[in-house]
This record gives C-alpha cells, structure tokens and sequence, in this order.
C-alpha cells in the first residue's frame, strides 16, 4: 500500500467518518486495521484512533466497540482469516465498518461468486478502484441501515386486544 490514499477510498473513509458523528453525542472512536500503519487521512482527529493488526485482533481477547472500524487487508491473509477478521469486526468491534479488500484475495473463489461470502456477512459493495498496482473493492457495513424495520414489527399488531374474549383460538 502506498503512503497515501487513492481519493476514492479517502472519499468513502470521510463519508464514514461523516456518517459516525451523527450516530452519537458521547465520545467517538475508530479502529485501524490493518499490517500497514494508518496513512494520514483527513478528518481523522473527529474520533480516537486505536491500530492493531488483523493477526492482533483475531487472537486478543474483545475490549472495546468503537464507532467506526476501517480496516485495510493484505492479498497475502487467507481467505477464511478474511472472513474471520471481517465478522469479528462486525459482530464484536465496531458499529459500522469499512473494509477495503485486494481483488487478489479473491483468487481461491469462483469468479462469477467471488462477493456471496461478503454478501452473506451482510456487506455492500461500495466500490472498485485501483491504488497503486492493485485492484481494491471497498465493502461496508452499518448496522443501523443493515435492515429495514418492516411495518408489521410494531406494537400495534402484537396483542390484538380487540378481539380478546371474542375468538376462540
């Protein structure tokens, strides 16, 4: 990885960054992921960073959920520590999560099914673009937009006192 950032993923990481400081009043912080050290971003300072390695962070014990985690993976991790990587970050880590993956990780799928596994951890696909010589996807994860509340999940429809004592069920 370069020093810096292709504007692409400094547009996605400020969008995110945006998106964290409307979640919440109280004190916000971010998490780098990544065997590079975090590159010089703008709007870093909004939240407190904490770095760690994705080796460090599958094999350490949970201590914190940040606000944001972002995390930039190597083509050289495997995929299933890809994936172990991405869901703890999710499930454990962070309320929302950027990761950007080499398109190289990939080369153990199937072309035409290369993104379901993201997909089935309940990932978008943001974007594609190229940083240095490397093809890079960019996925995201929030959990208040990962699903819609449908109408019917609401009080309204749950104890029907209307029709107590008039039915038999």
């Amino acid at each position: 990885m370069k020093k810096t950032l292709d504007a692409a993923a400094l547009h996605l990481i400020a969008t995110a960054l945006e998106d964290s400081q409307h979640a919440s009043a109280q004190s916000k912080s971010g998490l780098w992921v990544s065997d590079q050290p975090c590159p010089p971003m703008p709007q870093m300072n909004a939240l407190s960073w904490f770095e760690t390695s994705p080796q460090n962070l599958l094999q350490s014990p949970w201590q914190k959920r940040h606000d944001l985690a972002v995390t930039w993976l190597s083509a050289e991790l495997p995929w299933q520590d890809v994936l172990h990587l991405l869901s703890a970050l999710r499930d454990l880590h962070a309320r929302q999560l950027l990761a950007f993956v080499p398109a190289a990780a990939w080369s153990e799928q199937n072309a035409l099914a290369q993104a379901d596994p993201l997909r089935a951890l309940g990932l978008q696909q943001q974007a594609r673009f190229q940083q240095g010589d490397d093809l890079i996807e960019a996925w995201s994860f929030d959990i208040r937009t990962y699903k819609t509340v449908p109408d019917w999940l609401n009080p309204r429809f749950w104890a029907n006192p209307e029709n107590w004592n008039k039915y038999r069920w």
